[in-house]
């Protein structure tokens, strides 16, 4: 329903009244946020959710904005989370740490943290694994808005902490373009022992690095087509073996478990298939 920002006001423990909003964030994490919240309180109208929605709206002289008009808030403390994030009120590193800190306390996963803030599972996975995979001083560059989320996040696809930071440097510097760091960083996994300027100034300038490993992969298919299929199931077998489940995102959980029961009743059927072909050809040789 359309509500007269003159009669919106935000509810007393939201966090907008111990935390200003920072700078560099000022235009960004609302794109997937939902109309504002409000509850009736008298003659007026308290704001739970869409603080910056209503500020964004105050700034452009907006008389009216829509919104979803509840009767009570049972969940305060994930609506004050979701609020921190949405209007920029605390620095990626901090949010992580809150978003650690709330799933700690109320021993919930990711998936269950998202329901109930509005946050995708997997900016929050993000945000959590840059804390543990980000070379330190590129978390503060990315407090400072020196460094973009999106590099930061690729960047920390990277093991070495100062491999990392060695990446990191231009775009600190603002010499090259954010839009180019996914490719970078695929070129430095396929090329670790190229230098590090070539691969960015042969990214930046379109020019395609010969990838001696893409062949090796190409002769190592062709050799796996000649594989017997009892050769392909050990292999495959072993690969389940090792898979780690840490290595696997919260938010892709449900689906590798959906994959793997689809497997396994795949792997039932054929072993009764082959089981019931095996003991009718036995009949036939028995006569």
């Amino acid at each position: 329903m359309k509500i007269s920002i003159n009669d919106i006001v935000i509810q007393p423990t939201h966090p907008i009244h111990k935390l200003n909003p920072i700078k560099n964030l000022s235009n960004k994490r609302n794109a997937s946020q939902q109309k504002p919240i409000i509850l009736k309180d008298k003659n007026q109208f308290m704001l739970y959710s869409g603080e910056k929605i209503l500020r964004v709206a105050k700034n452009k002289n907006k008389v009216k904005i829509d919104c979803i008009l509840k009767e009570s808030i049972l969940d305060i403390d994930a609506l004050n989370l979701s609020e921190i994030y949405f209007s920029g009120l605390k620095g990626p590193t901090n949010i992580a740490k809150d978003f650690i800190e709330f799933r700690e306390k109320n021993n919930i996963s990711q998936q269950e943290l998202s329901r109930r803030t509005g946050i995708t599972p997997g900016t929050i996975h993000h945000y959590e694994s840059l804390i543990k995979k980000l070379n330190p001083i590129l978390l503060k560059y990315l407090d400072q808005g020196q460094l973009t989320f999106k590099e930061a996040r690729s960047i920390a696809d990277l093991d070495n902490f100062d491999l990392q930071y060695n990446i990191a440097k231009p775009f600190i510097e603002g010499n090259v373009s954010s839009v180019y760091v996914e490719k970078i960083i695929a070129n430095i996994k396929r090329n670790p022992k190229l230098p590090i300027d070539q691969i960015i100034r042969s990214v930046v300038k379109g020019i395609e690095i010969k990838d001696k490993k893409s062949k090796v992969l190409e002769t190592i298919y062709e050799d796996k087509k000649e594989e017997s299929i009892e050769e392909k199931i050990l292999n495959f077998a072993i690969e389940l073996d090792s898979m780690n489940e840490d290595d696997i995102p919260e938010y892709r959980r449900l689906r590798v478990i959906s994959s793997l029961k689809i497997l396994d009743s795949k792997i039932k059927s054929s072993l009764n298939h082959i089981n019931t072909s095996f003991l009718e050809k036995s009949k036939i040789y028995s006569k």
